[in-house]
Protein backbone atom coordinates (compact mmCIF):
# COMPACT_ATOMS: atom_id res chain seq x y z
CA UNK A 1 0.00 0.00 0.00
CA UNK A 2 2.23 2.89 1.20
CA UNK A 3 2.32 5.91 -1.10
CA UNK A 4 1.20 4.00 -4.19
CA UNK A 5 -2.14 5.22 -5.56
CA UNK A 6 -4.85 2.58 -6.00
CA UNK A 7 -5.00 1.29 -9.56
CA UNK A 8 -7.19 -0.95 -11.63
CA UNK A 9 -6.60 -2.77 -14.90
CA UNK A 10 -9.32 -1.98 -17.45
CA UNK A 11 -9.93 -3.81 -20.73
CA UNK A 12 -12.45 -2.50 -23.22
CA UNK A 13 -13.59 -4.70 -26.11
CA UNK A 14 -15.56 -4.03 -29.28
CA UNK A 15 -17.00 -6.85 -31.42
CA UNK A 16 -18.56 -6.75 -34.89
CA UNK A 17 -20.13 -9.21 -37.30
CA UNK A 18 -19.32 -7.70 -40.69
CA UNK A 19 -17.52 -6.89 -42.92
CA UNK A 20 -15.13 -9.79 -43.26
CA UNK A 21 -13.54 -8.65 -46.51
CA UNK A 22 -9.83 -9.00 -47.14
CA UNK A 23 -7.96 -5.71 -46.77
CA UNK A 24 -10.62 -4.07 -44.58
CA UNK A 25 -9.53 -2.64 -41.24
CA UNK A 26 -11.79 -1.70 -38.33
CA UNK A 27 -10.80 1.45 -36.47
CA UNK A 28 -12.24 2.17 -33.05
CA UNK A 29 -12.35 5.77 -31.84
CA UNK A 30 -13.13 7.50 -28.58
CA UNK A 31 -15.31 10.58 -29.00
CA UNK A 32 -13.68 13.29 -26.88
CA UNK A 33 -16.71 15.58 -26.56
CA UNK A 34 -20.20 14.83 -25.33
CA UNK A 35 -21.60 16.15 -28.63
CA UNK A 36 -25.29 15.42 -27.96
CA UNK A 37 -25.39 17.23 -24.60
CA UNK A 38 -27.51 20.40 -24.80
CA UNK A 39 -25.69 23.69 -24.20
CA UNK A 40 -27.73 24.51 -21.08
CA UNK A 41 -29.47 21.38 -19.78
CA UNK A 42 -32.08 21.68 -17.04
CA UNK A 43 -31.04 20.51 -13.56
CA UNK A 44 -31.44 16.80 -12.84
CA UNK A 45 -31.59 15.74 -16.52
CA UNK A 46 -29.53 13.25 -18.50
CA UNK A 47 -29.09 11.80 -21.97
CA UNK A 48 -26.67 10.12 -24.39
CA UNK A 49 -23.42 11.78 -25.43
CA UNK A 50 -23.81 10.51 -28.98
CA UNK A 51 -26.86 9.80 -31.15
CA UNK A 52 -27.20 8.38 -34.66
CA UNK A 53 -26.45 10.68 -37.61
CA UNK A 54 -24.24 13.00 -35.52
CA UNK A 55 -21.33 14.35 -37.61
CA UNK A 56 -18.00 13.30 -36.08
CA UNK A 57 -15.18 15.62 -37.02
CA UNK A 58 -11.64 14.28 -36.75
CA UNK A 59 -11.02 16.85 -33.99
CA UNK A 60 -13.42 15.01 -31.62
CA UNK A 61 -12.08 11.49 -32.30
CA UNK A 62 -9.07 9.76 -30.78
CA UNK A 63 -7.93 6.39 -32.17
CA UNK A 64 -8.22 3.64 -29.55
CA UNK A 65 -7.58 0.43 -31.50
CA UNK A 66 -7.42 -1.15 -34.97
CA UNK A 67 -7.86 -4.71 -36.21
CA UNK A 68 -8.45 -6.58 -39.45
CA UNK A 69 -12.21 -6.79 -40.07
CA UNK A 70 -11.94 -10.58 -40.28
CA UNK A 71 -10.93 -10.70 -36.58
CA UNK A 72 -14.41 -9.64 -35.45
CA UNK A 73 -13.06 -8.22 -32.19
CA UNK A 74 -10.48 -5.80 -30.79
CA UNK A 75 -9.54 -4.94 -27.21
CA UNK A 76 -7.31 -2.42 -25.49
CA UNK A 77 -6.07 -2.44 -21.90
CA UNK A 78 -4.47 0.01 -19.51
CA UNK A 79 -3.89 0.52 -15.79
CA UNK A 80 -4.78 3.68 -13.93
CA UNK A 81 -6.67 5.29 -11.11
CA UNK A 82 -10.35 6.02 -11.51
CA UNK A 83 -11.73 8.62 -9.15
CA UNK A 84 -14.79 10.55 -10.28
CA UNK A 85 -14.06 10.30 -14.00
CA UNK A 86 -15.55 12.39 -16.73
CA UNK A 87 -17.11 10.23 -19.44
CA UNK A 88 -16.13 6.60 -19.87
CA UNK A 89 -13.14 4.92 -18.25
CA UNK A 90 -10.08 5.90 -20.31
CA UNK A 91 -6.32 5.51 -20.36
CA UNK A 92 -4.95 8.35 -18.20
CA UNK A 93 -2.16 8.88 -20.76
CA UNK A 94 -4.68 9.81 -23.45
CA UNK A 95 -7.58 12.21 -23.72
CA UNK A 96 -10.87 11.49 -21.93
CA UNK A 97 -13.64 10.17 -24.15
CA UNK A 98 -17.39 10.11 -23.73
CA UNK A 99 -18.48 7.63 -26.43
CA UNK A 100 -16.97 4.91 -28.63
CA UNK A 101 -17.51 4.45 -32.38
CA UNK A 102 -16.07 2.21 -35.07
CA UNK A 103 -15.84 2.21 -38.85
CA UNK A 104 -14.56 -0.09 -41.58
CA UNK A 105 -11.69 1.32 -43.66
CA UNK A 106 -10.61 -0.03 -47.05
CA UNK A 107 -9.25 1.02 -50.42
CA UNK A 108 -12.45 2.90 -51.28
CA UNK A 109 -12.62 4.93 -48.04
CA UNK A 110 -14.56 4.21 -44.87
CA UNK A 111 -18.05 3.26 -43.76
CA UNK A 112 -20.29 5.42 -41.63
CA UNK A 113 -19.48 5.29 -37.93
CA UNK A 114 -21.33 2.72 -35.83
CA UNK A 115 -21.92 3.57 -32.17
CA UNK A 116 -20.38 0.94 -29.89
CA UNK A 117 -21.08 2.95 -26.71
CA UNK A 118 -23.16 6.15 -26.70
CA UNK A 119 -21.94 7.26 -23.28
CA UNK A 120 -24.06 9.63 -21.27
CA UNK A 121 -24.27 13.00 -19.62
CA UNK A 122 -25.99 14.08 -16.42
CA UNK A 123 -26.80 17.57 -15.20
CA UNK A 124 -26.90 17.48 -11.38
CA UNK A 125 -29.91 18.81 -9.54
CA UNK A 126 -29.66 21.37 -6.73
CA UNK A 127 -29.53 18.69 -4.01
CA UNK A 128 -27.12 16.30 -5.74
CA UNK A 129 -23.62 15.77 -4.39
CA UNK A 130 -20.96 15.65 -7.10
CA UNK A 131 -17.51 14.24 -6.26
Amino acid sequence: MGDDPPSTEITQTVKWGAPGSEGVEIRVYGVTECVAKPANPSPDTHGPCLVEHTPLLASVRTLLATAPASDGVVSWTWTGTFDCEVGLAYDPRGPAYHAVVLAAYGASGHSIFAIAEAGGWWQPGPNDIVC
